[in-house]
């Protein structure tokens, strides 16, 4: 039942896996079967799902599993409770956080499964729970079949120009799940022999930073920062200049915070690079973008007691935030000015100062 089309035949190939996927679920009625159903892609995952309840005569049950599940035998049944479904349907594998704890007990277990549940079921895996399967519990993988569903070229290469688009424009926030998604497109279009456009390709450099960044990998993500940061810079597209050069000083201030002997350079490297970030948006007329990233910068001057900066700072940062900020922004520029304030022993200005910030809050 897998696939073995070529990528440009991939759509009418998964119309064709979805018929085949409808005959084994007839046929399967009174008894246990299982069939595993590998894609990587949440996208298509939901659009094969959407037709395949279009297709089948039988009704299909859902069920989610949560990412803290410890066995899958138990939560199936306890989410089914008296429920005999001609067919169900099981996401949320891949998001298991003790994957191999839950297939190694299914494998154990496996007999219970055909006891006690007379109807086909069907697992969505990724390739990372695929592979974790066909080591970890062997003997149920030998009772399953596994349907492919597969992108064609041009939906990955189209998939990856959106996702990296939004997260530059931060329209999405980036998480693991994307990340992985991402990772694979790339590899399958790497496996295809498609070579990706300079500009996409550094659209990834910059997600991959992201996901070293949020997996604490500060030298891996700086480096993934700074090859992407060279590409949008020779062809002078200054918006993304600014967000990777912010980033880049975010790099930064978690090295100051991991590294409490060496952190005032870590401080001064992060400021230089939020400076930088700065200036590049507003060379692209871009106040928005200053409004939203300056208040990084006070943090960074604060760090550095910088004062007579963040003086200057704050004073810009007020009108910026009126126009495109947040009331929390609004109440740390005066929280900014209160402490210069009470640095230079201005002590009625500073109480005045603190005090805006914290009617703006309770506002």
């Amino acid at each position: 039942m897998s696939n073995q089309q070529e990528p440009e035949n991939l759509a009418p190939d998964n119309e064709r896996s979805l018929q085949t996927l409808v005959r084994a679920i007839t046929f399967s009625q009174g008894e246990f079967s299982l069939i595993l159903l590998r894609c990587n892609y949440a996208v298509l995952r939901q659009r094969m799902v959407q037709r395949l309840h279009q297709l089948s005569p039988l009704h299909i049950s859902e069920i989610t599993l949560p990412a803290s599940v410890k066995t899958l035998y138990t939560n199936i049944r306890e989410q089914l409770g008296d429920e005999q479904p001609p067919a169900l349907m099981v996401f949320g594998l891949e998001s298991i956080k003790d994957i191999d704890t839950v297939l190694t007990s299914a494998n154990q277990v496996r007999e219970e499964f055909r006891k006690n549940f007379p109807f086909p079921i069907l697992l969505w895996v990724n390739d990372q729970v695929l592979q974790k399967f066909l080591r970890l519990a062997t003997d149920l993988e030998n009772w399953a079949t596994i349907v492919d569903f597969e992108n064609s070229t041009d939906e990955l290469v189209n998939f990856l120009q959106q996702k990296t688009d939004e997260i530059f424009a931060g329209d999405v926030t980036h998480n693991p799940q994307m990340c992985r998604e991402l990772k694979t497109a790339r590899q399958d279009l790497q496996n295809r022999g498609k070579v990706l456009e300079a500009a996409l390709q550094a659209s990834l450099e910059f997600v991959l930073g992201l996901n070293n960044y949020l997996h604490d990998q500060i030298d891996a993500a700086t480096e993934d920062y700074q090859q992407s940061l060279s590409f949008w810079q020779q062809i002078n597209y200054l918006e993304r200049q600014g967000i990777l050069l912010v980033n880049i000083a975010l790099a930064f201030e978690r090295q100051a915070e991991k590294n409490q002997t060496e952190n005032q350079r870590y401080w001064q490297e992060a400021r230089n690079y939020l400076q930088q970030a700065i200036e590049i948006f507003e060379q692209a007329q871009r106040s928005d973008l200053v409004a939203k990233h300056i208040t990084k910068l006070g943090e960074v001057l604060r760090h550095l007691q910088a004062w007579s900066e963040l003086q200057i700072l704050g004073e810009k940062s007020l009108p910026l935030h009126q126009n495109y900020g947040t009331s929390l922004q609004l109440a740390k520029d005066y929280s900014f000015l209160a402490e210069v304030a009470l640095e230079q022993l201005r002590w009625s200005e500073a109480h005045q100062l603190a005090g805006q910030a914290l009617q703006i809050l309770t506002d």
